[in-house]
């Protein structure tokens, strides 16, 4: 999943991001921090023999993380996962749905009816360029 991330964000984040922010994004990331949740069965992973292709996690109220492999990206296994991240952000009974979206993620979201409500930028990035995100909510 991290190979899958840094993948992905090469080729996707460079629309909206400049050049020395995309070159940063992974700096301090490790294949460790993917390690627990995986463990614990909270990251759902879409493979086909035997290679990661995305994976999404979903948390009470909160559609935590989505990514698809930028070769996969338009062939609906964004949608798939999304509707696997909704169903773990919904199970609690919440009916608000939160995203911390990066800027080249947010017209998937608008399509699943999520609106702006802020904005931000990635935390821990400390002495890097910033990463800014946009705040979404849906309500189901």
């Amino acid at each position: 999943m991290f190979a899958l991330t840094a993948a992905a964000v090469r080729k996707l984040a460079p629309l909206p991001y400049p050049a020395e922010v995309v070159e940063t994004w992974m700096t301090g990331r490790t294949p460790e921090d993917y390690r627990a949740d995986c463990a614990e069965g909270r990251i759902w992973i879409a493979e086909a023999d035997g290679v990661s292709l995305g994976f999404a996690q979903g948390e009470p109220g909160e559609v935590k993380r989505l990514f698809v492999r930028a070769d996969h990206a338009g062939r609906g296994l964004g949608r798939a996962l999304m509707e696997r991240a909704l169903a773990d952000a919904l199970a609690a009974g919440d009916r608000v749905v939160r995203i911390e979206a990066t800027l080249n993620a947010v017209p998937f979201y608008h399509r699943w009816g999520f609106v702006e409500v802020g904005r931000g930028v990635f935390p821990g990035r400390d002495g890097l360029p910033q990463i800014d995100v946009v705040h979404l909510e849906a309500r189901f």
